[in-house]
C-alpha cells in the first residue's frame, strides 16, 4: 500500500472518530470543509478498492460517504451535489459488478434525484436494467444518455445492442447543411469532437489535484469556457500557431492531447502570449502569483534560493573542463586564469552560486527577444546539446531572472550589486546583534527530528552532513526540528512551522485545548500556538517576514557561527566575492592548488609541495574525522604488525605501545581501517589533495604496504 493511501486511511479514521464524539470543532466556520474533505477521502478510498476488484469494500466506503453526507445535510451543512452524485453512481457500479442490479437501479435513481439528467447515472441505470431483462426501460435510459452526449462510443454501442435485441431498425443520423457550411472565423466558439468536450462546473468537488487552464473570449456571444492545453515546447518553433486541420473539418484528431496544432482560437492567443513571456499559467494557478511577481526582486530571489550572484569569466566557465575564474586582483582588466588571461569585462557572465554540502553554479544568460519563458526539458533530463543557443531557460533561477529583467528592466550589473548589498546587510545584522534577532529573548537550536522522536537531542556535526548520534541520520531540511527555551525555564520546546495562510494574521493566539491542559484534537496543522515560546517565535517570524523554517535555520547558522565548516569553507556565501573552488579546479594548475581538508590555497607549486609534505596535512589525510565511515575508534590506532601478539597468552610488557594486535576484534578493526584509509588515499590523489608522485608518508607508510 502506498504512503498516500495509508495517510488517507489514517485521516478517515481520525475524522470518523471525531464526528462520532460530541467534542466541539475548534473552527466552526471550517467544519463544512472538514466534512466535505472526509466525504472526498471516502470516495477516493472506495475508488481505490473498486480498481482492485474489492467491490464489497468499495461499497462499504461509498455507503459511509453517503451517510456522512446525509449527516452534514441534517446539520444544515452543504455538501456539493456533484460529490453526492459520484457516491451514488460509483456505488451503483459496485452493485452492478457484484450482481445486485436492483440496488444499482435504486442508487442511479438517487443520483438522478440529486443531479437531474446525469449522463453517468443514466448509463449505469441502463446497464443494470439490461442485466435485469428490462430491455425497453434500459433502451429509454440509453437513448436519454446518448442525446446528452452523441459522441460517447460506449453509450452508442449500448444503444445499438439494445435496439438489436428489441428488433428496432438502425437508421443514419441527420446532419444539418448549416453546420457543414460554417466558416473558419466562427470555429473559435465551437468544440472539436472528443477533444474539447469539456464542461466547466464551478461547484464540483475537485480531487484530481491537477490545474486546468480555461479561457473564453471577452464580449463574445459564446459564454462557454474552453480548455487550453499546455503549450507545445518540443522545439524552438517561432512561427504563428494555427488551428488543427482535422478539428476544422469536424473530424477527430488522431494525435489527441499530443497534437501541436491549436484546437481553438483561445489556445492560439494564450500560446502566443506564453511564448512572449507576457503570460505564465503557473502564476495564474497560484492565487498569490500576480502579487509575488510584482514583489519579485533580487533580495526575494536570494531569500528563496539562497546563494549569491557574481561575475565569472565566460570563456573559462564554458571550457571543458570547467574553470572557475573571477576578476584578477592584481590586474582588474583580466580574469584570474594564470595561463589564459582573458579580458574580463568583454567575457564576463552572470552566475548564481549556492553553497551547501557542495557548490552549485547556475549561469544566467542575458535576456533577448527570442527567450522562451519555460525551463528546457532537455537540460532538466540529460543536458541540452544546444547550450547557450537554446532559447529556453536552463534553470529555475535563470527563468526568474528573465522575468525580473522583463518586468523591471534591471541589468546584470545591478543584480550583482544588489546581491552584495543583501549579504552585507545580513553580515552587519549578525555582527551587531540587531535586525532579525532583535526581540527574540529565547535560546534556539536545531536538532535531528528523528532522534528527537526517540527522546534524544542530537545536533549536527561540524560538516553539517549528519547528526551526532550513532545512527548518523542525514542532516536534511525535512529532518530538522527547531527547539527553543526561555531563560526562565529549563525545558526545550518544539516550534512547528508557521501555519499556512495567504497573509500573516494580526496576532497569534494560544490554542484553547492547550490552555486547558488538554491535547489538541485538531486534524492537521493547528493554526493556534501550542506554547508561549511557539507564539513568541511565530510573532518574531511575522515581524521579520520569515516565511519558513529554512530562513530561521540560515539565521541560526549565522548567529551561532556554524556556517564555518572545518575545511574553511562556508555553507552560506560571504558578502563579498571570495575564491570558490570546484572539485574540477584541481585538474588544472592554472587555477592553483587548494586543499579541502586543511583549507590551504596556493598558486605556487613549491608552497604546495611543502604543505602536502607537512605532518599536519598527513594527519588530516589519514584521520577519519568528518568521513562517512569515520566512526570513533574502539581500539588503538594500527601498528605496523597486522597479526596477533605472540605474547598475548601471558601479559604483554609493552602494553598499549605494542606493535601487534591484542585481540581478534582489534585486529579486524585494524584491517578494516587499513582498507578504508587506502581508499581514502586513492580518492585524495584523484582530487589532488596530495601530489600524485608523493609516496613518502612518514609514519603512515606501513598502512600502504601489503
Amino acid at each position: 500500500m502506498d504512503l498516500e493511501r495509508q495517510r488517507r486511511k489514517e485521516e478517515i479514521q481520525k475524522a470518523l472518530g471525531f464526528i462520532q464524539s460530541s467534542l466541539p470543532f475548534p473552527e466552526p466556520e471550517a467544519y463544512e470543509a472538514f466534512l466535505t474533505q472526509l466525504v472526498c477521502n471516502l470516495l477516493d478510498e472506495g475508488n481505490a478498492a473498486f480498481r482492485e476488484g474489492d467491490f464489497r469494500q468499495a461499497t462499504y466506503h461509498y455507503s459511509e460517504g453517503v451517510s456522512v453526507a446525509r449527516y452534514a445535510q441534517a446539520e444544515a451543512l452543504v455538501i456539493p451535489p456533484e460529490l453526492l452524485e459520484s457516491l451514488y453512481v460509483n456505488r451503483a457500479a459496485a452493485y452492478h459488478n457484484s450482481g445486485e442490479y436492483e440496488k444499482g437501479v435504486q442508487d442511479c435513481d438517487s443520483a438522478l434525484a440529486v443531479c437531474e439528467g446525469s449522463r453517468r447515472a443514466l448509463y449505469r441505470k441502463a446497464l443494470c436494467l439490461r442485466d435485469l431483462g428490462r430491455l425497453r426501460e434500459a433502451y429509454e435510459c440509453g437513448t436519454s444518455c446518448l442525446l446528452t452526449d452523441p459522441h460517447d462510443r460506449q453509450v452508442s454501442e449500448l444503444a445499438q445492442e439494445l435496439a438489436a435485441k428489441l428488433g428496432l431498425k438502425i437508421r443514419k443520423a441527420y446532419v444539418s447543411p448549416q453546420v457543414l457550411s460554417q466558416s473558419h472565423p466562427t470555429f473559435s466558439s465551437l468544440s472539436g469532437p472528443r477533444v474539447m468536450d469539456y464542461k466547466y462546473q464551478p461547484d464540483a468537488a475537485h480531487r484530481c489535484k491537477r490545474d486546468v487552464l480555461l479561457c473564453r473570449l471577452k464580449n463574445s456571444d459564446d459564454p462557454t469556457w474552453k480548455r487550453v492545453r499546455p503549450r507545445p515546447a518540443r522545439n524552438n518553433f517561432l512561427g504563428a500557431f494555427v488551428l488543427c486541420k482535422e478539428v476544422q473539418e469536424r473530424q477527430e484528431c488522431k494525435y489527441g492531447e499530443n497534437c501541436t496544432f491549436a484546437y481553438c482560437q483561445e489556445e492560439i492567443d494564450v500560446w502566443t502570449q506564453e511564448r512572449k513571456g507576457a503570460l505564465s499559467r503557473e502564476l495564474l494557478f497560484d492565487p498569490l502569483g500576480s502579487t509575488e511577481r510584482r514583489a519579485l526582486s533580487v533580495t526575494r530571489l536570494l531569500q528563496l534560493h539562497m546563494g549569491m550572484f557574481m561575475f565569472l569569466c565566460e570563456e573559462c566557465y564554458d571550457s571543458k573542463p570547467r574553470i572557475i575564474s573571477k576578476r584578477s586582483k592584481e590586474n582588474l582588466a583580466v580574469c584570474s586564469n594564470l595561463t589564459a588571461r582573458h579580458p574580463f569585462d568583454d567575457n564576463k557572465c552572470l552566475v548564481h552560486v549556492v553553497r551547501s554540502a557542495n557548490v552549485r553554479y547556475s549561469k544566467v544568460r542575458p535576456l533577448h527577444p527570442l527567450c522562451q519563458f519555460d525551463v528546457c526539458r532537455h537540460e532538466v533530463r540529460y543536458g541540452c546539446q544546444r547550450e547557450d543557443s537554446c532559447s529556453f531557460a536552463h534553470s529555475v533561477i535563470e527563468l526568474k531572472c528573465w522575468v525580473l529583467q522583463q518586468d523591471t528592466g534591471i541589468t546584470h550589473e545591478e543584480i550583482v550589486q544588489e546581491s552584495k548589498r543583501h549579504w552585507h546587510r545580513l553580515e552587519q545584522n549578525a555582527q551587531s546583534g540587531s535586525g532579525r534577532n532583535r526581540g527574540l529573548n529565547l535560546k534556539m537550536k536545531f536538532v535531528c527530528g528523528q532522534c528527537w522522536r526517540d527522546g534524544l537531542v542530537s545536533e549536527p556535526d561540524k560538516a553539517l552532513k549528519y547528526c551526532t548520534a550513532k545512527a548518523r541520520h542525514s542532516w536534511t531540511k525535512e529532518r530538522r526540528v527547531l527547539l527553543v527555551k526561555s531563560f526562565e525555564k529549563k525545558k526545550w520546546v518544539v516550534v512547528r512551522p508557521l501555519p499556512f495562510s495567504r497573509s500573516y494574521p494580526q496576532q497569534y493566539d494560544m490554542c484553547v485545548h492547550v490552555m486547558k491542559q488538554k491535547k489538541c484534537h485538531y486534524i492537521g496543522n493547528c493554526s493556534f500556538a501550542h506554547s508561549l515560546e511557539e507564539r513568541d517565535v511565530w510573532t518574531y517570524m511575522k515581524n521579520n517576514n520569515l516565511r519558513d523554517m529554512q530562513q530561521m535555520y540560515d539565521m541560526w547558522l549565522t548567529l551561532t557561527n556554524q556556517n564555518h565548516r572545518p575545511d574553511g569553507t562556508l555553507v552560506t556565501p560571504p558578502p563579498e566575492e571570495k575564491q570558490i573552488v570546484m572539485p574540477t579546479d584541481y585538474a588544472e594548475p592554472m587555477s592553483g592548488y587548494h586543499c579541502r581538508l586543511c583549507g590551504k590555497h596556493s598558486n605556487s607549486e613549491r608552497q604546495w609541495q611543502q604543505h602536502i609534505s607537512s605532518e599536519k596535512h598527513k594527519d588530516r589525510v589519514f584521520s577519519c574525522e568528518g568521513e562517512d565511515e569515520g566512526l570513533a575508534w574502539r581500539h588503538r590506532f594500527p601498528g605496523p604488525r597486522f597479526t596477533l601478539c605472540p605474547r598475548l597468552e601471558g601479559s604483554c610488557p609493552e602494553g598499549a605501545s605494542c606493535d601487534y594486535a591484542h585481540s581478534e576484534e582489534e585486529l579486524a578493526e585494524w584491517q578494516e581501517r587499513r582498507d578504508f584509509l587506502r581508499r581514502k588515499l586513492a580518492k585524495a590523489r584523484d582530487d589532488m589533495l596530495i601530489a600524485p608522485n608523493d609516496y613518502d608518508f612518514g609514519k603512515y607508510n606501513f598502512l600502504l604496504q601489503d
